[in-house]
């Protein structure tokens, strides 16, 4: 199957998770990723806003705001290609419509100090124990976790979404950690 056909297949199966059933899920990986000891040293963290459904992140990001952590978010500019992160203090005000119809920083968010960042949770359709991650193929993550790849990187996912073979490239870059609904997992990554 071709990184096209695994997208199709990853958003089917997260799609068919029942509402009340991804709520339960969403809350158990949250729980495993407060009681997570990387997770707590956090000062600093880069975090997506979750869309559609994605295990949704505003539960997370309300927790890091409310335990005094920083909280970066990415923006995405088309023109550029490029994404970037803006700190939030304020999940109502800071946030509003972006790119693809994602929630990005709105104005006058300042740009995120990258050397202060300790932790990044990206997203992806699937991924492998081995830390492999499909992305939704603009290659924004993929660029961006390229030159932060010292910082730890961890996903939120379903259990039903680990396989056990994506198709990567060199420029693809891994995740360190995954979080279920099963617990956490450290990948194979090298």
């Amino acid at each position: 199957m071709n990184k096209k056909e695994l997208r199709t297949k990853a958003q089917k199966i997260r799609k068919s998770i029942e509402k009340i059933e991804k709520t339960i899920l969403d809350n158990s990986i949250a729980q495993t990723l407060f009681s997570w000891k990387v997770y707590k040293n956090t000062q600093s963290i880069f975090c997506y806003v979750s869309f559609r459904s994605e295990v949704n992140t505003l539960p997370v990001l309300k927790h890091a705001m409310d335990h005094g952590k920083i909280i970066a978010i990415p923006k995405i500019n088309l023109k550029t290609a490029k994404m970037r992160a803006f700190i939030i203090d304020d999940l109502e005000i800071s946030l509003g419509p972006g790119e693809y119809g994602i929630l990005a920083p709105t104005l006058p968010c300042k740009e995120a100090d990258y050397s202060k960042l300790d932790l990044i949770i990206a997203p992806g359709l699937a991924f492998t124990l081995k830390g492999d991650r499909l992305g939704y193929g603009g290659g924004y993550y993929d660029r961006f976790l390229n030159k932060y790849s010292n910082i730890p990187i961890c996903a939120l996912t379903y259990d039903r979404l680990i396989l056990d073979y994506l198709p990567v490239k060199e420029s693809d870059v891994p995740v360190d950690y995954l979080i279920t609904e099963s617990g956490l997992k450290k990948t194979q990554r090298k």
